[in-house]
């Protein structure tokens, strides 16, 4: 009870409170002490940072000013060697000016940049100084040696001055310390002593006179003291590398050859300039003391680099611990939002969320996730919303997936319907104009038949006719017979009445011998034998010329018989003939009363098929009407669901999907579009929905969703029966595209699902298509194998 008393102003005043105010209330008591020590730190690392970032600033002005007074050096040692006489070096002189001009332009700009350095005073004055010494040519080599020089100590106290301003020579840790200090503040004379011992000594080699001259072998010696000044810096030097060694750093990699170079320099100048001899060959001691400049100069950059680079390493440490305080800082801070958001998604936001869930289903969006963490009875009313979700995405998925196939499978009912009623109007108009035409040949067949029975009765009488001619004619043919033996007789009587006309005649000689034997008592006797004589010899000449006639007549007869004979023949082939055509056209006769019948039963049954063609013809136009009217009810299904979100894919989308790539393929080509098909973040891959293509053997050439499959077969694919799908696939193809149904494991879910595909031809026997999955499997068959059938049909 006291406890209670103890709480209850606490509890009171949250009671009043609302649940935001409660947690930023709670929240504020942890998050205020730790923003002000992470405030405390920032400051302290923004400080460390802005002092690194300067100083690193600072030696990148420092290199640019170093690269300034190399540049200058370099234009000067060439302008005084051109000056004594060796124009080879006119163009690195040229060259070096450029460089300068170019030097003078970088470090203006970074100057101004940075006005805090207060280099102006030091600046602007060797800046004119050095513009003007750049760009007059009409200054004596003396002179314009003594300025370059005057500009170079300078610029190196311009140096100076930027390092110490930006604190590079002051860094706490010693190795970047004295990194910085070799690189600016002990190589720099080093160089330029090199530098006037290259310039100065090549040009008094250069002189003619040189080895007799008293003046330049002692300007000569003075200048060769140089490399006493140049061996007294190297112990210097190498301690500072020593004690980069001793600190745990490797020695720099340029101080071997720096030292190799600046020892070699030491010992030409000591062997041949320092004792007078002058021996040395100008170019190669030029040379030499350009190499020695170059070793010292990389030595310099990469000191300056490792200076660089140590500042960038704690640049980065620091803002890495500036981003860890921060990040800490702003990951505890969002925990504890996160642990208030979740307090109150546990709660409110949990059941707004549901809510939200539930008006968006309300609305036809059924993706969204439903599912709320933990164990609790909030969780457990997400998970059942969210089964309910699930099965009533499933099943607006199914009824749009079967709307977008009955509309398709309508549509070519409709179309076939359409071609069914034009053909069977056709039929119709057809098989009326046949009627009429068998009517015609009908009545023709029967005029025919007609016709035929009168020729059948005509050709009996002419045959009959021709019987009695062929009679006659034989008998004409006998009557002849007997007047040629009646011929022949007549001449054996001729032939007879000859015979006895020659006894006649020889029994006349024989009376007028035996009357002129007689003397005047035969005279009388030899008249009358004389008579008989000459009535002998005019019966021989009678008989001579009727047997002649009778020969001519026989002759004639003989002609007339054979040619009797021949018609009598052709008479006989003619009634044999006349016979068979009568017996012929009695059977067309018979044929064509036939004919006639079956033609006239013929026009009957057409008749009575034109009935039927014209009733179906009416029967197609009521289907076609009810096709339209399912068409019509289809899309009134189609668009009751259609605007509804859901998780998987369905056949419409499908279908639009393979137009779309279709139209790809033509806008960009095959090669171009495939490769867009592989692409899981491009428009051809939406949910479960991706593009594939096939080829004739049923090998994969593009697989959407995964293209580690491009290459594998339709038969390597689990739960597909792959020939019966192959099959159905060529069907739809050979018909221009259409929907192939079939059971298939679903990639992503792992489970057998029926799916439905809309596939259409390519070029080079490729399939494309794309299917979207069911929510049931389809029915097995007779043989118990997967059902794959082509839909649309």
């Amino acid at each position: 009870m006291r406890s209670n008393n103890v709480f209850a102003p606490a509890v009171a005043l949250l009671q009043r409170l609302s649940m935001p105010v409660k947690m930023i209330g709670m929240a504020a008591m942890v998050s205020i002490p730790m923003l002000v020590v992470a405030f405390l730190l920032l400051a302290d690392n923004w400080r460390a940072l802005k002092t690194t970032e300067a100083a690193r600033n600072g030696v990148a002005a420092m290199r640019e000013v170093q690269a300034l007074i190399l540049t200058l050096q370099d234009w000067r040692d060439a302008a005084d060697v051109v000056a004594a006489g060796e124009t080879s070096l006119k163009s690195v002189q040229d060259q070096a000016g450029q460089r300068a001009v170019q030097g003078l332009q970088m470090v203006q700009q970074r100057l101004q940049i940075h006005p805090e350095w207060n280099t102006d005073g030091l600046w602007n004055p060797l800046r004119e100084q050095l513009d003007a010494l750049l760009k007059d040519s009409q200054r004596t080599p003396s002179v314009r040696h003594a300025d370059a020089t005057q500009a170079l100590a300078r610029l190196q106290r311009l140096s100076g001055w930027i390092g110490d301003a930006t604190g590079v020579q002051r860094d706490a840790d010693a190795l970047t310390a004295h990194r910085a200090a070799l690189a600016f503040e002990g190589l720099p004379p080093v160089r330029e002593l090199t530098s006037q011992l290259r310039g100065r000594a090549t040009a008094m080699l250069l002189d003619p006179d040189a080895m007799t001259d008293a003046v330049i072998i002692s300007n000569m010696v003075r200048q060769a003291a140089a490399a006493d000044q140049i061996e007294a810096l190297l112990p210097a030097l190498q301690e500072r590398a020593d004690a980069l060694q001793r600190r745990g750093a490797k020695v720099p990699a340029g101080w071997a050859p720096f030292r190799s170079a600046t020892d070699e320099l030491v010992r030409t100048t000591a062997a041949h300039l320092k004792t007078a001899a002058m021996t040395v060959d100008k170019q190669e001691f030029y040379a030499l003391a350009t190499r020695t400049i170059d070793a010292l100069a990389t030595l310099e950059r990469e000191l300056a680099d490792s200076v660089d680079a140590e500042w960038a390493r704690r640049s980065d440490r620091l803002q890495r611990e500036s981003v860890i305080v921060a990040a800490g800082c702003t990951l505890v801070l969002l925990l504890l939002a996160y642990s208030v958001a979740s307090f109150y998604r546990a709660t409110v936001d949990g059941l707004r969320h549901l809510n939200h869930a539930i008006d968006r289903a309300a609305e036809g969006d059924l993706t969204s996730d439903a599912v709320l963490p933990g164990r609790d009875e909030m969780a457990d009313m997400s998970q059942r919303l969210r089964h309910m979700l699930q099965a009533l995405s499933e099943l607006v998925a199914d009824v749009r997936s079967a709307a977008a196939v009955l509309g398709h499978v309508g549509l070519q009912l409709v179309q076939d319907s359409q071609q069914l009623a034009d053909r069977t109007q056709t039929q119709a108009a057809s098989l009326e104009q046949a009627t009429s035409n068998v009517r015609a040949v009908a009545e023709t067949v029967q005029s025919n038949a007609d016709s035929a029975q009168d020729i059948r009765h005509l050709t009996g009488e002419l045959n009959r006719e021709t019987e009695r001619a062929g009679e006659l004619m034989r008998h004409t043919v006998g009557g002849l017979g007997s007047l040629q033996a009646t011929s022949q007789r007549m001449t054996e009587i001729i032939g007879t009445i000859d015979g006895i006309a020659f006894q006649t005649n020889i029994l006349a000689l024989n009376a007028a011998v035996e009357a002129a034997r007689a003397g005047e008592a035969g005279r009388g006797f030899a008249v009358v034998a004389a008579e008989v004589r000459r009535l002998a010899q005019r019966s021989q000449e009678a008989a001579n010329e009727v047997r002649q006639l009778i020969a001519e007549s026989a002759e004639r007869v003989q002609g007339t018989v054979q040619e009797i004979r021949s018609v009598n023949e052709a008479m006989d082939v003619l009634v044999r003939g006349i016979r068979d055509i009568a017996a012929r056209i009695g059977v067309m006769a018979d044929a064509s009363r036939q004919q006639s019948t079956a033609l006239a039963e013929v026009v009957a049954a057409v008749g009575d098929l034109d009935k039927v063609t014209y009733e179906n013809s009416a029967m197609v136009e009521r289907t076609t009407h009810r096709a339209n009217r399912l068409m019509e009810r289809t899309r009134d299904l189609d668009e009751a669901v259609h605007h509804m979100k859901l998780r998987q894919g369905t056949a419409d989308e499908a279908y639009e999907l393979v137009q779309k790539a279709l139209a790809h393929i033509r806008a960009v080509g095959y090669e171009r579009a495939a490769e867009d098909f592989h692409d899981k973040n491009g428009p051809f891959i939406d949910r479960d929905l991706y593009i594939f293509v096939l080829d004739e053997s049923g090998t994969y050439r593009v697989m959407g969703l995964d293209r580690a499959k491009v290459g594998t077969r339709v038969h390597d694919a689990p739960g597909v029966d792959a020939e019966a799908f192959l099959t159905d696939v060529r069907h739809r193809v050979a018909q221009g595209g259409g929907w192939v149904e079939y059971n298939i494991v679903n990639p992503v879910t792992g489970q057998v699902r029926a799916k439905a595909s809309y596939v259409v031809p390519l070029d080079h026997g490729l399939v494309l298509g794309c299917g979207a999955y069911r929510s049931a499997l389809r029915s097995e068959r007779a043989d118990g194998r997967p059902a794959s059938s082509a839909s649309g049909d």
